[in-house]
């Protein structure tokens, strides 16, 4: 018998506190807890007095109506009038940070656009934590029971859980499995 659940992941792991990350999350909420720093003075103060000058930027906006949502470009589309959504900070890489990971001495613009897309996944990754859309698998064939988690993303393909599961695993099976999941 061969049977495979995909599940949420009821205890994931939090993208800002396990996973090694370029940029730094610094967020003002009154509510919510999130990203990597949560200063208590205004964000001006806080820029003037911690951001390294050329620190390369983003916008963090949250989106918050019946759970929360954050990406770096807005949610104009969902609400125009801003009632439910705002800039609630921003994520930032200082310049030598960059280079030090890149391996480079200056920063050229191909160095700049890769950080900041690592910085935009990095967003989205934690997006989807703030979402709930982390998951695992069960699966049970004639072998003990396989199971694994932590897997982040919003479809099957995304969140890399079929690179894990058996390579002869039936499609429909694995697809069956994803339209089920809860």
């Amino acid at each position: 018998m061969n049977n495979l659940i995909i599940t949420r992941d009821m205890d994931p792991m939090d993208p800002r506190k396990e996973f090694d990350n370029l940029g730094t999350m610094v967020c003002w909420h009154r509510r919510y807890s999130l990203g990597d720093i949560q200063p208590k003075e205004s964000p001006d103060d806080w820029r003037r007095d911690n951001l390294p000058p050329g620190s390369l930027e983003l916008p963090l906006y949250l989106y918050d109506h019946s759970g929360i949502t954050m990406n770096t470009v807005g949610f104009s589309r969902c609400d125009s009038a801003r009632w439910d959504w705002g800039q609630i900070g921003f994520i930032f890489c200082p310049v030598e940070k960059v280079l030090a990971e890149y391996g480079e001495e200056i920063l050229t613009h191909c160095i700049t656009e890769k950080a900041i897309q690592v910085m935009e996944s990095e967003v989205r990754i934690y997006d989807q934590y703030l979402q709930g859309e982390v998951w695992g698998y069960q699966h049970s064939s004639n072998d003990p029971e396989d199971s694994c988690w932590g897997f982040y993303g919003s479809t099957l393909e995304e969140t890399g859980i079929l690179e894990h599961l058996p390579a002869d695993l039936d499609r429909k099976l694995i697809e069956r499995a994803w339209e089920a999941r809860s």
